[in-house]
């Protein structure tokens, strides 16, 4: 696969996972905020910080938050840009994704930059950022289903657990600093409303209730381990970062005796660093600070995948054996693949 096939399949996949995390947000805290009493400064701000905004020059209002976030076009975080960005990298690699996968991202792409999506909106809001979620997970149904499980398939694997990794620390980070409760909150309704609401803006509200547990934890540090460490959520860092470095390995080939690529060395030394510690232990270091970490080092691992897999420059591992190397001719012309 040449490497811009590989870059469309991988950022398809981010934008996809992008527009789903930001409409789960914003319908969460748009339901939450029906039924509890949040400061202001802690209602709408917090979801500008997860996206990366740090520059918002409007009054960070439900209205204005809500419109920037799904309707403007020159957001790059916005559900819309999110939309448009994945259909053009689709657009570019028809060849590659399936007709039923294109055909339903185009859809989608139409109902949002018509006027069908901004009726929905202004109908119920609610119904509306329902409807976004479900974009993505149809989209991944079809393409589990419908696309060829080789290269493109690793790539899009790996754009979807990287983006989810990140957003789950985000979210975990924004909402447990920016509403840490007061002493005097701890346990009440308020306080339960928030945890609820970091659950449900992951999509764990879920299987966080159905998952066992044999010790009893204070609820904020329960649903932190299983954000964190559940090796069984989709959502969790652990299990988004296993993900990823299976879709990085299965990419640059599965050769035994192949030295790991920047980008497989770093996530694996990421799932090493979590793997050292428990929840405890990052709470009693500083639960943001280890969340910011896990943001930073997910950002530098998109560079090393970009160097690694994308860059022009980019070569295939060099320190393998040369017993190793699998020699073909196609088209007349013998090239080595490691």
């Amino acid at each position: 696969m040449i490497s811009r096939v590989a870059e469309h399949c991988f950022w398809m996949a981010r934008y996809l996972e992008r527009a789903e995390n930001t409409a789960r947000v914003l319908e969460v805290n748009h339901t939450m905020l029906l039924d509890f009493h949040v400061p202001v400064d802690q209602q709408w701000k917090p979801l500008l910080i997860i996206s990366g905004i740090h520059d918002y020059s409007q009054e960070p209002t439900a209205d204005n938050v809500q419109e920037y976030m799904t309707w403007d076009q020159e957001n790059p975080f916005s559900i819309i840009s999110s939309l448009a960005w994945a259909r053009e990298n689709a657009r570019i690699i028809r060849e590659v994704i399936s007709a039923e996968m294109w055909e339903r991202m185009n859809y989608y792409h139409l109902w949002m930059q018509g006027t069908t999506g901004r009726q929905a909106y202004d109908a119920n809001r609610s119904e509306f950022y329902s409807q976004v979620r479900r974009i993505n997970q149809l989209v991944h149904g079809i393409a589990d289903t419908t696309m060829s499980h080789g290269e493109a398939w690793e790539f899009f694997k790996l754009g979807t657990n990287l983006e989810r990794a990140s957003q789950t620390a985000r979210i975990m980070d924004v909402k447990y600093h920016t509403l840490l409760p007061r002493v005097e909150d701890i346990g009440t309704p308020v306080d339960n409303a928030h945890w609820v609401a970091i659950l449900m803006s992951c999509s764990g509200y879920e299987p966080f209730h159905k998952k066992a547990r044999l010790a009893t934890l204070e609820p904020g540090t329960a649903v932190a381990e299983f954000l964190i460490y559940d090796e069984q959520f989709p959502r969790s860092i652990r299990r988004c970062l296993w993900e990823s470095e299976a879709a990085s390995t299965a990419a640059a080939g599965n050769v035994v005796g192949r030295v790991p690529t920047e980008a497989e060395q770093m996530i694996a030394d990421l799932v090493g660093w979590l793997d050292r510690q428990t929840i405890h232990d990052m709470i009693r270091d500083g639960l943001h600070e280890s969340l910011t970490h896990v943001v930073d080092t997910v950002h530098d691992i998109g560079g090393a995948i970009h160097r690694t897999f994308f860059a022009g420059e980019v070569h295939p591992p060099s320190a393998m054996p040369t017993s190793m190397k699998q020699t073909q001719t196609l088209g007349g012309m013998t090239q080595t693949q490691a």
